[in-house]
């Protein structure tokens, strides 16, 4: 009788043991994709700050000194012009123009190849208040030429009343 109530516990042992390995293995699925979630969340927060820190030391910088009409931003933009027109021979592709925040200016520029100097002084020059943005870089025997963008916000005296109820989804 003896030899058969350990039969018994054993086989009960082996298939509780069966029953809490197959909980087990589950649990950890489970615990395996909480991480996964969790390292993919941790990743974007670390994108986010990265992107913060960027935005704190090159654009928020920049706002704090905006225009507070469209006239002083096109000083702005025809300061920067005439600041540079000589040295890295620019010629004006679109004169200014707008949209509802900012004026726009596009320039040519021209540089010396062999002049390494300027190339790098022009890569490094700095439009504060506004945004230089290099639309075209192009590379023949004897120029580096392109197309350079400059975009200067203003703040406008009418704030327009947007419909926030339309933003929302239904």
């Amino acid at each position: 009788m003896m030899k058969i109530t350990l039969i018994a516990i054993n086989i009960a042992l082996a298939i509780f043991l069966y029953f809490l390995n197959t909980w087990y293995e589950q649990e950890d699925i489970q615990i395996q994709k909480i991480n996964k979630k969790y390292v993919t969340n941790t990743r974007k927060l670390k994108e986010i700050e990265k992107i913060d820190k960027w935005l704190s030391a090159k654009v928020k910088q920049n706002l704090t000194i905006i225009p507070k009409d469209s006239q002083n931003a096109d000083l702005k933009l025809i300061a920067f012009f005439d600041t540079y027109a000589k040295k890295y021979t620019f010629q004006v592709e679109k004169f200014i123009y707008n949209d509802e925040r900012a004026h726009f200016l596009n320039i040519k520029y021209s540089l010396p190849r062999e002049n390494y100097k300027y190339l790098v002084q022009f890569m490094q020059q700095k439009y504060k208040g506004g945004y230089k943005i290099l639309q075209n870089f192009a590379v023949d025997k004897a120029t580096l030429q392109g197309e350079l963008i400059l975009v200067q916000p203003y703040l406008t005296a009418k704030k327009k009343k947007e419909a926030i109820v339309d933003d929302v989804p239904k």
